[in-house]
């Protein structure tokens, strides 16, 4: 089971949903993986203290159902002990592995010595891998950046990493301190690549598959994150031709980037909002479903018509009102992708 990861880079280039707090939970993650099944699902990030010290969180976060699999959970801390406590509450949820938080760069998280401050606390980092390594039959990643600040060496921490017992590695290409600035570079991820045996996987600023296997070079994968956001269709490569985009202009709209019909965006925001209310009770889901609703429908001009009533839906049956109140305004158009709402009327 250790080698899980090698075994599955033989296979092909691997795409991953990453870890984000906030959005990947149970629902979010049968959302991708509706459209998507190909993909591999890291969850949110949870603290391993909290898990070992709530049987409420642990009750709460860890359950999944069978389409997300192979799932894996990200947990983050300080305290190599509670990662093996963390480890054996996981185990029973039969899942692909357990993947370790140093990237994160919020100052919350680093204030307390966790996340990407463990790259400045190298021999702390490399005890929390061996200790977990040693406590679980799961195979262990670790997710992490280029450097805390830029002073740290990204090829020894990473070695460091592998030689504890870390059989997959996920780089973000930037370092903590610049959290999310930046221009994307991924040359010293392709470098890193030469030095280590087990899988390299890059993150960071990832729009889609297409994109991802442009950048993916001589790594094991990529992973994608914000840029999934109401378009869980980022994980597809398939080419299509619309014929009403080839009465416009010779190929202009066929590319290799998937673009999903009005149907299937309604019926993907149905599905996500059904999904979420079975995992969560119903005041808490109110409030999480809003900010995925709008994201389904930000490339139709129309939108705003809507804006309003989405971000304050108060329970499913309100969100199926106005998902069934698009759908039958649009009925003609169901067909249509975002990329050619613009021509309809000119065609039409």
């Amino acid at each position: 089971m250790k080698d899980f990861w090698s075994k599955q880079a033989a296979k092909w280039k691997m795409c991953f949903l990453a870890p984000m707090d906030g959005y990947g939970d149970s629902a979010y993650r049968q959302t991708m993986k509706r459209v998507a099944p190909h993909i591999y699902l890291i969850s949110e990030f949870y603290s391993a203290d909290g898990l070992v010290h709530s049987q409420f969180l642990a009750d709460s976060v860890l359950p999944h159902q069978d389409m997300e699999k192979p799932v894996v959970i990200q947990i983050f801390g300080k305290n190599p002990e509670n990662f093996t406590k963390a480890a054996k509450i996981i185990e029973r949820h039969n899942v692909a592995g357990i993947d370790i938080n140093m990237w994160c760069p919020a100052k919350k998280v680093v204030r307390s010595w966790h996340g990407s401050s463990l790259f400045i606390n190298e021999e702390l980092a490399y005890e929390i891998v061996d200790t977990l390594n040693k406590a679980t039959k799961l195979p262990i990643s670790v997710k992490t950046r280029l450097s805390f600040d830029g002073n740290q060496d990204l090829i020894k921490f990473a070695k460091g990493l592998e030689n504890a017992g870390a059989s997959l590695l996920t780089i973000h290409w930037r370092t903590a301190k610049q959290a999310y600035t930046g221009n994307a570079d991924f040359t010293n991820i392709y470098e890193l690549k030469k030095h280590v045996w087990v899988p390299v996987i890059c993150n960071g600023d990832i729009i889609n598959y297409e994109d991802g296997m442009k950048k993916v070079q001589d790594l094991d994968g990529f992973m994608i994150g914000r840029w999934s956001f109401g378009n869980p269709w980022c994980f597809l490569w398939a080419p299509h031709v619309d014929m009403k985009s080839e009465l416009i202009d010779n190929n202009n709209f066929i590319d290799s980037i998937y673009h999903p019909t009005l149907w299937e965006i309604l019926s993907t925001m149905e599905f996500h909002a059904t999904k979420l209310v079975e995992v969560k009770w119903e005041r808490k889901w109110s409030l999480e479903i809003r900010k995925h609703l709008v994201q389904y429908l930000k490339s139709f001009p129309w939108v705003r018509d809507y804006r309003k009533r989405l971000v304050t839906t108060e329970s499913i049956e309100n969100s199926r009102e106005v998902i069934d109140e698009i759908r039958n305004r649009y009925i003609k158009s169901l067909d249509l992708r975002p990329s050619l709402w613009e021509l309809d009327e000119l065609l039409d």
